[in-house]
């Protein structure tokens, strides 16, 4: 990576985690000409394949790994960087290697706004509840000035923002396609999975601008939307009216939004 100032850094589990929780803030960040970074931990490698002819469990991993980077390319940010975690073993993994470069990339980047997980894991995913605590630690250990990192000094990123699906949210979404006559599944969830509400939320962000460029890097994860997921079958005008805000929570507790904080 290279010695920038501000912008924003997002750190993420799997490939598919940045478009489907902030494809389009990450997006207006990069159209407003701030450089904007995607942290993985992992490649995915046990998630599923939605169709045999794109992937293998052999290549999932590679595959999902060209597909992140052709999400990225459609929001217009940097290409992504890889922790190199197992997917699924995060929680069993050491992650002292991985808090080491994600500290480096804080202290390298210096970054006006942290992007991630909350501490639901957006619907209790393990790995994301390990990748959120990751990005805790590291925010805290980037600022932590008795902690060395040659040639680099302590760093505090001022912001950090717990991105958030709210279980009417994706009730809406449920809604809106089966009133459209193509009801779908969202990897088997339900909306009872997303246990935050829209009173826990701090900060919306208006994507509609951005919604194209959005859908792109949804769509880019082809390995993991079946024919009947609901990111599959949505179209572009009900995406306007259920994808067209994105949601977070501040970690610290402040008003203010990851577009302007």
């Amino acid at each position: 990576m290279s010695r920038s100032e501000g912008g924003v850094l997002s750190v993420w589990a799997h490939p598919d985690d940045e478009a489907i929780c902030a494809a389009g803030t990450l997006a207006l960040c990069a159209q407003r000409g701030e450089p904007v970074s995607v942290i993985c931990a992992t490649r995915g490698e046990w998630g599923p394949i939605s169709d045999s002819s794109l992937a293998s469990r052999e290549t999932l991993g590679s595959v999902r790994e060209r597909e992140l980077h052709d999400a990225c390319s459609a929001l217009g940010i940097r290409e992504p960087v890889f922790l190199d975690l197992p997917d699924g073993g995060v929680t069993h993994s050491s992650l002292h290697d991985a808090l080491r470069t994600l500290v480096v990339c804080i202290r390298t980047e210096r970054p006006r706004v942290l992007l991630g997980f909350g501490p639901e894991g957006l619907y209790g995913h393990q790995d994301h509840i390990a990748i959120w605590q990751l990005a805790v630690d590291a925010r805290r250990a980037a600022a932590d000035d008795t902690i060395e990192t040659p040639g680099l000094a302590a760093y505090k990123v001022p912001r950090h923002f717990f991105a958030v699906w709210t279980g009417q949210q994706v009730r809406k979404l449920f809604e809106t396609l089966a009133a459209a006559g193509t009801p779908g599944q969202l990897w088997k969830l339900t909306p009872e999975h997303f246990v935050l509400t829209e009173q826990d939320v701090s900060a919306r962000v208006d994507v509609r601008s951005v919604l194209a460029q959005k859908l792109r890097a949804i769509r880019a994860h082809r390995t993991q939307l079946a024919a009947d997921h609901v990111l599959s079958l949505i179209d572009d005008a009900a995406a306007q009216r259920v994808l067209n805000i994105e949601r977070f929570r501040c970690a610290d507790g402040l008003s203010g939004d990851p577009l302007i904080s």
